[in-house]
């Protein structure tokens, strides 16, 4: 009797327990960050995926803890932020070594913690944390490493009296700032005289950082097709190009605002992401920036106005800005993108605001609890009693 009753307790908790818990997980790629031969007074940056298996928007913070907490900020700063099975958060690592500091290895980590769905606050029970712990470890040396990659250089086919547009990419791999020195050589069509040549140093690019930059250049050259080579000697790299110059009006900028990206749903003083996607159709570089705003109750709140920014043709750019609504209520961000003086369509989107406050609390979880323990006291009870029984007939 004793061990069908045993049987029978936990066979009872198996079923049960699923019910009090949400199996629910949280995971970060990489798993793991280092940053390695770092200088005093350096800088570095990495970039985590933080995910989890909910479809529910769950409500997720992290801590830091470690020699390194001190060094590190983080892009973007709050350390409360939404996830869920279909959008991932990105999170910026950014790392800036003191001058003081000492050549060793230091380590620190970061704690990924969910705290509960943005429906279910003051929720009993019912939720166990889903954690991850991001590793990281530092090296800080006297080592300097001077190291670049460079590509996707790029000349656009330009209308004459437009200034030609240089693009390109720099990538710093290394752990000291470079701003390398970039060459060009402009030759006739059948490249037998060079026609224009120049020089001009690429801006700053951070230890960890990549750069795309398209660079404005005077241009004097005649309709007809031009031929160009591109280098910079310190990151090892070069390329031929072909470009045209064309008569005026043979080049129509096409920008289309693709959308305003934001949560639906949120509460009050949350820091909300407004993703403006821009996309460029025409076929040379322009030079792009969105400006808006958001209202409630027709009365505007917060001007949005992003810094100006160059997009190649046939790319996609987010203009982001951050908003954070002190007061509940149904706001409205609408705006347009500004490309080289001209205009998008207008674009909308709606973002509902509750009041911070804690919702009813369910008691199906604590109803749940009180059955399992009343059973169990029954159980035992009743263990006892026979046990009792047999002693005392003698069994």
């Amino acid at each position: 009797m004793k061990a069908k009753s045993r049987i029978f307790i936990l066979i009872l908790l198996i079923i049960l327990c699923p019910l009090l818990v949400d199996a629910l997980g949280i995971g970060i790629s990489p798993g793991t960050v280092s940053f390695d031969k770092m200088l005093k007074g350096g800088y570095a940056e990495r970039t985590v995926k933080i995910s989890t298996n909910s479809e529910e928007t769950l409500i997720a913070r992290f801590d830091v803890n470690g020699d390194m907490a001190q060094w590190i900020r983080f892009e973007p700063e709050s350390k409360k932020f939404n996830i869920s099975l279909s959008e991932p958060y990105e999170l910026k690592i950014i790392i800036e070594v003191p001058e003081d500091a000492r050549n060793d290895i230091y380590t620190g980590t970061i704690d990924f913690v969910g705290e509960g769905f943005g429906d279910i606050s003051g929720r009993a029970g019912g939720f166990v944390n889903p954690a991850v712990r991001l590793m990281m470890s530092t090296t800080v040396s006297d080592e300097q490493i001077k190291s670049c990659n460079s590509g996707a250089f790029s000349f656009q086919d330009i209308e004459v009296g437009f200034p030609l547009e240089l693009s390109m990419l720099v990538k710093n791999t290394g752990n000291v700032r470079i701003n390398p020195l970039i060459i060009y050589d402009i030759w006739d069509q059948s490249q037998e005289k060079i026609i224009m040549s120049g020089e001009f140093r690429y801006p700053e690019v951070l230890p960890t950082t990549e750069r795309r930059i398209t660079r404005s250049i005077p241009n004097e050259l005649e309709i007809g097709q031009y031929w160009a080579n591109v280098s910079t000697d310190e990151c090892g790299a070069s390329s031929l190009l072909t470009f045209s110059v064309v008569e005026r009006g043979a080049i129509a900028d096409k920008g289309i605002l693709e959308m305003i990206k934001i949560k639906t749903w949120a509460s009050v003083y949350e820091p909300i992401e407004v993703n403006a996607i821009f996309r460029n159709d025409g076929s040379r570089t322009v030079y792009a920036k969105f400006k808006g705003d958001i209202k409630i109750d027709n009365r505007i709140v917060k001007v949005i106005e992003t810094e100006e920014v160059a997009v190649s043709s046939n790319e996609r750019q987010e203009f982001i800005t951050y908003f954070t609504p002190e007061f509940p209520g149904r706001y409205i961000v609408s705006g347009r993108v500004i490309y080289n003086q001209k205009l998008t369509y207008e674009k909308a989107a709606v973002l509902n605001i509750t009041p911070a406050e804690a919702g009813e609390t369910s008691i199906i979880p604590l109803i749940i609890y009180i059955i399992i323990i009343i059973t169990i006291i029954f159980l035992i009870r009743k263990i006892i009693m026979t046990k009792n029984k047999r002693k005392r007939f003698g069994f």
